[in-house]
């Protein structure tokens, strides 16, 4: 029998092997087979339902075993019923003469012909990071609808980042659609993907750096999602037609997340991407400038911060940022604010909601002389200065000094409508934002030039 014909490695020898597998790739799998074969050691493709995701990463699973010395790949599924598509998947491409001889097919696995009983060349898995800490030396690492993956600790994203410390040449590939809500494995690695290096060009967004490469097909941020010419775009494989068909079968946001590639469709985003970056900036603030302080205080799975912001002539500058957590947050946050005045630190005013830092309030008046700006957490109230902070942002008037708790605190908030506008609310129930919300009243504080105060104890 004639030896089966060899299968280059690489990028090229990819295209020919789907070519031989009569499954010539369209333009934009060509743009995600070619970053996979990059430098870069993660890679993560996001595109709408309907886009063939499964069936190129079972490809090029496929074409990782039958070049690569010693192979060990695990394909991540969000639940066994997905695992069984990739599995009938790699089945069927299997059976082809070229890849026969060279596997032995599993239940959801394929084998070494010459060690059917060893370690699996695939397996396919469903998302649950308990079961992947043992994987021995993975050198590939395939991530199916990361979507919706579990978000429980310890997750199965976090099992495969581990796991790329035990071979220095080991590569993730993520193939998946946008997230319903940011706090969740795929949200937060886009948050990480998109802090450097983003272009978007029509219906393709793309980052770059730190060797994760992002590719996304997705509607721009103040399209139409309802104009089909630009969803169509974002859905490589669809046509007008297809998409005007599919539109009245399914919710609105069904339409956002799975046709449009909208993320945290759950509520709204609250910034254009990389408008909080830019506004980070290295600079010293003035011992002698005024303060103005927020404190919000949360309750027991909240943070309790203070952030303190002076008022530049461009607009605001954050000077100051404490968090703390716990039953003692809010005491150790009034004996902060103490210690600042009694440093001789001019403070302008503290603004504060009387909830839960009333009492705190009061002793903080009476005993350092400072003015208290009673700021309770209305609707009205919180809708402005959210409004306000957006403003300070989006138009770089202010800067932030790149603190990691602030950073993270605004990375999880969203917007969320109300009858008044909209304000700043977490994404997700454990998501902490008191940074942010207390750098949002400080700020709108700050902004007015000659602030009138509410004396406690006075009408």
């Amino acid at each position: 029998m004639a030896a089966a014909p060899k299968i280059r490695p690489g990028y090229r020898g990819f295209l020919a092997l789907c070519r031989a597998l009569d499954y010539p790739l369209k333009p934009f799998q060509r743009t995600i087979a070619r970053a996979h074969f990059g430098p870069d050691r993660e890679v993560v493709a996001i595109l709408p339902r309907g886009s063939a995701k499964s069936t190129l990463a079972a490809l090029l699973a496929l074409h990782h075993i039958l070049t690569t010395p010693d192979p060990s790949v695990y394909i991540g599924a969000s639940s066994r019923e997905q695992a069984r598509v990739i599995g009938r998947i790699l089945r069927r491409y299997a059976r082809h003469p070229l890849i026969a001889p060279r596997v032995v097919v599993r239940t959801d696995e394929l084998r070494d012909p010459d060690d059917p009983k060893g370690a699996a060349l695939i397996a396919v898995v469903p998302a649950s990071g308990e079961k992947a800490h043992g994987w021995e030396r993975p050198t590939l690492m395939i991530g199916d609808e990361i979507w919706a993956w579990s978000d429980r600790e310890p997750t199965l994203l976090g099992a495969m980042m581990t796991a790329m410390v035990k071979n220095t040449e080991a590569k993730f590939l993520g193939i998946s659609t946008a997230a319903a809500t940011m706090e969740s494995p795929l949200g937060r690695l886009r948050a990480r993907a998109l802090t450097s290096g983003v272009e978007r060009k029509g219906a393709v967004l793309t980052a770059h750096g730190g060797g994760l490469r992002w590719l996304e097909w997705s509607i721009p941020e103040h399209a139409d999602p309802e104009d089909l010419r630009v969803v169509a775009q974002a859905n490589p494989l669809r046509t007008i037609a297809e998409l005007r068909e599919q539109r009245p079968r399914v919710s609105t946001l069904e339409w956002l997340q799975f046709h449009c590639g909208r993320w945290g469709v759950q509520a709204a985003r609250w910034l254009p991407h990389g408008a909080w970056d830019a506004c980070h900036a290295t600079y010293e603030v003035p011992a002698d400038a005024p303060l103005v302080l927020g404190v919000d205080v949360g309750g027991s799975r909240s943070a309790t911060a203070v952030v303190g912001v002076t008022q530049t002539e461009t607009g605001v500058q954050v000077a100051l940022v404490q968090v703390w957590q716990g039953r003692d947050a809010v005491l150790k946050a009034s004996s902060y604010i103490a210690e600042l005045a009694a440093s001789g630190r001019p403070i302008r005013e503290v603004v504060y909601d009387p909830m839960r830092f009333d009492s705190e309030a009061q002793r903080l008046e009476r005993d350092h002389r400072l003015q208290l700006v009673e700021w309770p957490q209305s609707e009205s109230r919180m809708t402005r200065c959210s409004e306000n902070l957006h403003r300070l942002v989006t138009e770089q008037r202010l800067q932030h000094p790149g603190h990691p708790e602030l950073d993270a605190h605004a990375a999880n908030a969203i917007a969320k409508p109300t009858p008044r506008g909209w304000r700043l609310v977490k994404s997700a129930e454990g998501a902490q934002i008191d940074a942010l919300i207390a750098l949002a009243m400080a700020a709108e504080r700050a902004e007015q030039q000659q602030p009138t105060f509410r004396f406690l104890g006075m009408l």
